[in-house]
């Protein structure tokens, strides 16, 4: 009785802060992208210079996930700062000695952690009825594909996420989801690095290249790997250009849109 009791009132006094939220400030692209998502863009007060959808509509830019400028944040009278573990530890303490309340989140390494975080940060601004659409929307989405790769043959797939080195994505992240959800086989499967060797790539001999267009090397990343004509990827025309701003920003509605992507790479 005592533990629920006590659970009740932890449950009572975040409903009422979040109530009390109405200035908020992110840290974080993926937490900005969350914040309109919900419906809660109106309480942004503060962003990085990468989180485009805030810098659009003109939200003051406190500098980057990494490098932040404390002062301007604590000028902007924020109820809550919103960050990932990216931020220095150092600036989150000089945060919190002003008094100012932070919250930060984990990286999700699943699709079913990325809806998980979105509900954190909608209840945390009081944003969570919209949330809960939002996440119902995306599961049904996701659902539906995974349905439909069941019937598809299994793929080996390489995804490139970064050029010079080469950079692709590894088991426990979300970007894998993609790969399992389509019914795919990641060639990196078993790699603690995320770091390979075109010669180790062509020697696995993916059936599909996906290349997220991030820092603008996708195109000429493309071009290299047509070039390999004894390639199985490049026999069946199956090298693609996946959008970043979808495939790399874990939100349930980008991560939906970029399975969509997927399957149709797989599929076709």
């Amino acid at each position: 009785m005592r533990y629920k009791f006590i659970l009740l009132l932890l449950i009572a006094a975040s409903s009422v802060f979040a109530q009390d939220v109405k200035r908020v400030i992110s840290l974080a692209p993926s937490i900005t992208e969350n914040i309109y998502l919900v419906g809660g863009k109106d309480k942004l007060v503060g962003c990085t210079s990468y989180c485009t959808l805030a810098v659009e509509d003109g939200v003051e830019q406190i500098g980057s996930t990494v490098d932040v400028n404390v002062e301007k944040i604590f000028a902007l009278k924020p109820d809550l700062v919103l960050t990932m573990k990216l931020t220095k530890p150092q600036d989150l303490a000089s945060l919190e000695k002003l008094g100012l309340k932070v919250q930060v989140m984990e990286s999700p390494r699943t699709f079913d952690e990325i809806c998980e975080q979105t509900m954190q940060i909608a209840k945390l601004i009081g944003n969570e009825d919209q949330a809960k659409k939002v996440v119902a929307d995306a599961k049904e989405k996701v659902t539906e594909i995974q349905k439909k790769s069941k019937r598809l043959p299994s793929s080996k797939i390489f995804f490139q996420i970064g050029a010079n080195p080469i950079f692709t994505v590894l088991d426990k992240t979300f970007m894998n989801d993609f790969i399992l959800y389509c019914n795919g086989e990641n060639i990196a499967t078993g790699l603690e690095h995320g770091t390979m060797t075109r010669e180790s790539i062509l020697l696995k001999n993916p059936d599909v290249i996906i290349i997220a267009e991030m820092g603008g090397f996708g195109v000429e990343e493309q071009k290299v790997w047509n070039n390999y004509k004894g390639m199985e990827a490049v026999k069946k025309n199956k090298v693609f250009l996946i959008s970043s701003e979808t495939s790399c920003s874990p939100t349930p509605a980008n991560f939906a849109s970029a399975l969509k992507d997927v399957y149709r790479f797989v599929s076709e």
